[in-house]
């Protein structure tokens, strides 16, 4: 599955890890059916559709 760049970070940005976690929860909250997670080689908030069971 290919995932979607929503936000790039700085890797010299001061945002605190609680930040990044909202901005996360709040992608998720918006986009349900979207799997949102940090990707660290990236450095990016990302997401892929969720897998259908």
């Amino acid at each position: 599955m290919e995932k979607t760049v929503h936000i790039k970070l700085d890797r010299n940005s001061d945002l605190s890890l609680t930040e990044v976690l909202d901005k996360i929860k709040s992608l998720q909250e918006k986009n349900p059916n979207l799997d949102v997670f940090f990707d660290g080689d990236a450095y990016a908030i990302c997401s892929r559709p969720r897998a259908k069971k």
